[in-house]
């Protein structure tokens, strides 16, 4: 047995719980990802970049932050891209926060933020969501300290979908203290019509402690590809960057997320595709009987021990959920398999 003496933050941190299921062999409705394969374009940049990997790729993504700075109309110096957006946020934790710092964020949320912020050796205050599943915003910013480093707001919210508006971050941010990173993950982005959501890139201008995360993963549908990206100020970004795996974004990915970009009518189409299927399965789910919140992701979520007898049936039936203490997230995949979901658990009792 190894006598290497281990971190003992390490002994502290959960599990990261990815979706189950082998796509292809069971129904995979459980980790959010896109039911449409790559286009050809996307397959093409894919190959064409295969073709160099004997040499490194370039050391900051630098195509791809130069396209998504033209994207957004920013400065390059304020766009960090990486692989995933989740490691985006894993280096701009660790530039702020370190041991006797704490991070705020909303619990129920994405399940990698204790573990991103335990690895720092910062402690976590975790916020109940509101009985909506909602952000309670005023008690986020009521456990802001003058230890806190950070906070982390999600929306839609992973895993309840729910959505904070621009009025309510913009807010939000005015109270928080300015040398507190706020963080804005955005990941689902794309998928949410809610009336006023928040677009976080009309809030950088006005809050230089901002960063917000988006990715290529869902709406792109390039999740084995693993690239996101970070918007903020050039004083965060270059920040980011200091601690960053260099060559950390494969050539590959980032080809592939260039040619996903310059093909912005297609990614909505499929987004487009994903909310009209979302609406009809909450129609036909209301039809049932079932109560179920408005989501802004390409999820739904039902709330309360109601998810274990959903998670059962669905997997009885080939159809892979997921589940958490608070309830169970089901992604809206294709037609035929949002039906065979319905399927499964049309014998329940609604509530």
């Amino acid at each position: 047995m190894s006598q290497v003496r281990l971190r003992q933050v390490l002994s502290d941190l959960p599990a990261y719980v990815a979706g189950k299921g082998d796509a292809g062999k069971v129904v995979k409705l459980s980790s959010n990802e896109l039911p449409f394969p790559p286009s050809k374009p996307i397959i093409e940049a894919g190959k064409q970049a295969l073709v160099g990997t004997n040499r490194y790729p370039d050391a900051i993504g630098g195509n791809l932050v130069a396209k998504l700075a033209a994207h957004y109309h920013l400065d390059p110096c304020q766009v960090v891209v990486g692989p995933g957006s989740i490691q985006v946020l894993a280096n701009a934790l660790s530039a702020v926060a370190q041991a006797g710092n704490n991070v705020v964020y909303a619990w129920r949320s994405f399940e990698a933020y204790p573990i991103l912020v335990g690895i720092t050796g910062a402690s976590s205050r975790q916020i109940p969501l509101n009985s909506d599943g909602s952000h309670d915003l005023d008690a986020i910013l009521s456990a802001v300290d003058e230890n806190t480093a950070a906070v982390i707001l999600c929306s839609p919210n992973n895993p309840t979908g729910t959505s904070l508006t621009g009025t309510q971050v913009r807010d939000f941010l005015a109270a928080l203290p300015a040398q507190v990173l706020a963080v804005l993950d955005e990941a689902y982005f794309e998928f949410d019509t809610s009336p006023g959501h928040v677009d976080g890139v009309t809030l950088l201008a006005d809050f230089p402690n901002l960063l917000v995360l988006r990715t290529f993963s869902k709406a792109y549908g390039l999740a084995g590809l693993r690239c996101g990206y970070g918007l903020s100020s050039s004083f965060l970004a270059e920040a980011i960057r200091k601690v960053a795996t260099p060559f950390g974004l494969s050539a590959v990915a980032e080809a592939c997320a260039l040619a996903a970009l310059a093909d912005e009518a297609a990614m909505r189409s499929q987004v487009s595709q994903v909310c009209k299927e979302k609406a009809r399965v909450l129609s036909e789910l209301r039809n049932l009987g079932w109560t179920i919140p408005q989501a802004g992701g390409n999820f739904i979520w039902f709330a309360g021990q109601v998810g274990e007898q959903i998670q059962a049936a669905a997997l009885s039936q080939g159809v892979q959920t997921r589940g958490f203490p608070e309830g169970v997230r089901v992604t809206i995949g294709s037609r035929v398999e949002n039906d065979q979901f319905l399927a499964a658990i049309s014998s329940l009792k609604p509530c």
